[in-house]
């Protein structure tokens, strides 16, 4: 249980409703995601970032932007302190100099794997009440609301 004292309960009407629960989880979640990767100085959109990296190898700045759904100033904010952490390298791109590429360094490598055990963690304690079942379930059912392949559904949770 996410550990929402009774006085905090929101009325019936909002609890029966999924926009509502769907939002009130990702609120809940964040916050909680947010607050463990703070130990390690991130937040969870630069987690994001060094994940994308991670799978992707180099990528765009814009093209990371599309993928989290990231404002461009907010996104060179975030950039900025991983590159200033020696994390991320940014360099123009030699066939478009409007594009600027990202590139995971290999302390960026080490930093996203000690987050990524901080996000498994904390995911873990959130959904701490359901069943392993029940976890693969929701992801599937996520996944199909967002219109994503559900071949990712069937990762281990």
């Amino acid at each position: 249980m996410i550990g929402v004292p009774k006085s905090t309960t929101p009325p019936e009407a909002l609890l029966r409703s999924v926009a509502f629960v769907v939002s009130d989880l990702h609120r809940v979640g964040r916050a909680q995601l947010d607050a463990a990767l703070a130990d390690e100085g991130f937040t969870l959109r630069m987690h994001w970032i060094l994940a994308c990296l991670k799978q992707e190898g180099e990528l765009t700045q814009r093209q990371v932007c599309d993928v989290l759904a990231v404002d461009r100033s907010d996104m060179v904010r975030l950039v900025d302190g991983l590159e200033k952490r020696g994390f991320v390298v940014r360099r123009k791109d030699a066939k478009d100099r409007r594009k600027h590429l990202l590139t995971l360094t290999e302390d960026g490598e080490k930093a996203v794997a000690r987050t990524q055990d901080l996000v498994e963690g904390t995911t873990d304690r959130l959904f701490a009440d359901l069943s392993a079942k029940d976890r693969r379930i929701l992801h599937r059912l996520a996944l199909r609301a967002l219109g994503h392949p559900k071949k990712y559904a069937d990762t281990d949770v």
